[in-house]
Formats: C-alpha cells, sequence, structure tokens
C-alpha cells in the first residue's frame, strides 16, 4: 500500500530542488550535492508511479535527473566523479534516454578510485556503459568481468551474475540473477528500515522501486531477451513505454 505522506514527500523533493536550483544550475558544489538533486527528482518520480499507477510523470522525473547529473557531469572536475555513483545513470536507461546514456558512459572515469569507491561497484557499471552506450566489443566485456570476478575473490554479487547473462544473452540466466539480486535488495532495506538509517521519504519510494532493477530489464530487452513479467522492485507498470520528448534541459523546465 501507498504511504499516504506520498504527497508529502514528492513536494519536499521539488521544493528542495526549486531552493537548491540556482547553485546547481551555477555550478556550484559537488558529487555528493549533485545525487542529492537527482535523488530528489526520483524520489518525485517513484512517488508519483506509486500514486497514480501510471508511468509518464515517473518516466519524466527520471529523465529530468538523468540530464541534471549530464550537467554536472560536463562541467565538474575529474577528482569529483566516481563511476559507482552514477545512480541517474540507470534513471536515464529506465526511462529510455539512450543520449545521456550514452553521455555519462563518456563522461565518466574509466579507472576505480579505489580511495573512494569498491571496485566491484565501478566494475558492474562501467561494463553495463561499455557494452551498451559505447560499442567496445564482447572481448571487452569479458576482460572486464573477469577482472570483476577476480576483485569478488569468491563472493557472491548477484550482479556479475546479470552481466554475464547480458553479455551471453541468457534469458534464464538474466532471470535468475535479477531475482537473486532484487531478493538481495529486499533483505538489505529491510535492514535498513529496522535501524531507521534511511529517511522515510527514502524508504516509502526507492525502497519499493528499483530504478537499477528497471533499467536492467530495459538492457535485457534491447538485447531480445524476455524478462520475467513479475520482479520484485521492478512492478509491470514502471515497464510502460512512455513517449517523451527529451530535453537538455528538462531539470530546470520541471521546477518552472
Amino acid at each position: 500500500m501507498a504511504s499516504k505522506f506520498l504527497p508529502v514527500f514528492i513536494g519536499n523533493a521539488l521544493g528542495d530542488n526549486e531552493e537548491l536550483l540556482p547553485a546547481f544550475t551555477a555550478g556550484k558544489g559537488g558529487l555528493k550535492e549533485a545525487l542529492r538533486f537527482c535523488q530528489n527528482f526520483r524520489i518525485a518520480g517513484i512517488g508519483s508511479l506509486l500514486m497514480s499507477g501510471t508511468a509518464a510523470r515517473f518516466h519524466e522525473c527520471l529523465h529530468a535527473s538523468a540530464r541534471a547529473f549530464v550537467q554536472f557531469a560536463s562541467a565538474a572536475p575529474e577528482a569529483q566523479k566516481l563511476t559507482s555513483r552514477a545512480e541517474p545513470f540507470f534513471d536515464a536507461v529506465a526511462c529510455g534516454d539512450t543520449e545521456a546514456a550514452r553521455e555519462l558512459a563518456r563522461l565518466l572515469p574509466r579507472a576505480a578510485d579505489k580511495n573512494r569507491e569498491y571496485e566491484e561497484d565501478f566494475l558492474f557499471v562501467r561494463f553495463l556503459m561499455d557494452h551498451f552506450f559505447l560499442g567496445r566489443d564482447a572481448s571487452e566485456g569479458r576482460d572486464l568481468l573477469e577482472r570483476y570476478e577476480k576483485v569478488l575473490e569468491g563472493s557472491e554479487d548477484p550482479r556479475l551474475a546479470v552481466c554475464h547473462a547480458l553479455l551471453a544473452v541468457d534469458g534464464a540466466g538474466f532471470d535468475d540473477a535479477l531475482t537473486r539480486m532484487m531478493n538481495a535488495r529486499e533483505v538489505r532495506f529491510g535492514k535498513l528500515r529496522d535501524k531507521e538509517a534511511l529517511e522515510p521519504e527514502v524508504l516509502e519510494t526507492e525502497g519499493y522501486v528499483s530504478i537499477e532493477g528497471l533499467a536492467l530489464v530495459r538492457l535485457a530487452v534491447s538485447k531480445g531477451l524476455q524478462p520475467l513479467e513479475d520482479v520484485l522492485f521492478i512492478p509491470s507498470v514502471a515497464r510502460e513505454q512512455v513517449r517523451l520528448r527529451y530535453r537538455a534541459d528538462i531539470w530546470k523546465q520541471l521546477l518552472a
């Protein structure tokens, strides 16, 4: 059941962005501030989806997040960027904004910052960027995934299995890996709820819909796969194709 506070969460998220807009437009702030700006759009979009049961506003908000992050990544110094913290890349893929996804793939680092991110997190995102949006060949993809497996040192990570399935165009393998990935997400969010470790507006929006999972479904479909329709955190209504007019400054226009 959708939270009765969703209208408040949506209003607060967009209101926060209205206050942040002048500084963001002026290029002030770093990665943390950019991710907050983008997450506010994501919260508003998921909130709209859960309230209305329709996907148009949801996709529009994801589009705004993606394009705002392109704006940030285009101007920010290289030292401020982290490929593993590119949640708006998944927003771009999830809403079908291929141009924004490609721009982020081009603009974000090609090497992990081992002082600020886990290499396996970097490799997961970098593989998707390279393989789907920069035209890297299969052998380069295999090299990245071999490195990913080595970094894990035998640890379980269903994201690696998702990547292998996408590379091999293995439908059954993809469904199994994505299901395990979403089950692990359920456990993680359950612990966060128990500890009250996240803000209510995040728990009541991103806690119920996985943009990352939706993006992976989109990528699987682009490979000709037919993913399971009933997957935890990936509601069927979110998969609906919505016709958007993609605009570089949509993040300004939504707040006008």
